[in-house]
């Protein structure tokens, strides 16, 4: 994430006013917040028939981290509970849940912070993508 400094050195207001462009190009990226991290999750121990599409996205923000990953399968995936997880490339303070969602089917999955581990529900010879998302304390 770009860090931007105020720029203290010019006036915020012109003579009529209105903040100058350089004070509106401060607040404008200051209230974007994050625009996210991509990372290439790696997900062990799960079973695929073709070589699935794994992606991930990351927002930090206000001490907390929101996370993303969708799992396209090539043919199918399965996966087995307590077996399978996914490794997640932020700092994760507290224990929490995270949802994953299946077409309209939801299961909950564990996000382990001394492992900075998901570990995902078991789930068999599933066809369509599947989302894993989440919020832990960062």
């Amino acid at each position: 994430m770009t860090v931007m400094i105020a720029p203290i050195s010019d006036k915020a207001l012109d003579d009529n006013g209105k903040f100058r462009p350089t004070w509106i190009e401060y607040f404008s990226a200051v209230n974007r917040g994050d625009v996210g991290t991509t990372w290439n999750p790696t997900v062990s121990n799960l079973t695929s028939v073709g070589t699935p599409t794994i992606t991930g996205v990351y927002y930090q923000n206000g001490g907390f981290t929101d996370f993303a990953v969708k799992i396209v399968p090539g043919t199918n995936t399965s996966s087995v509970l307590g077996t399978t997880t996914i490794a997640l490339p932020f700092t994760v303070v507290a224990d929490a849940a995270a949802n994953v969602v299946s077409g309209v089917n939801v299961a909950q999955a564990a996000i382990n912070s001394s492992g900075k581990l998901v570990y995902l529900p078991t789930w068999s010879v599933i066809t369509v993508p599947i989302t894993i998302t989440g919020r832990v304390k960062s």
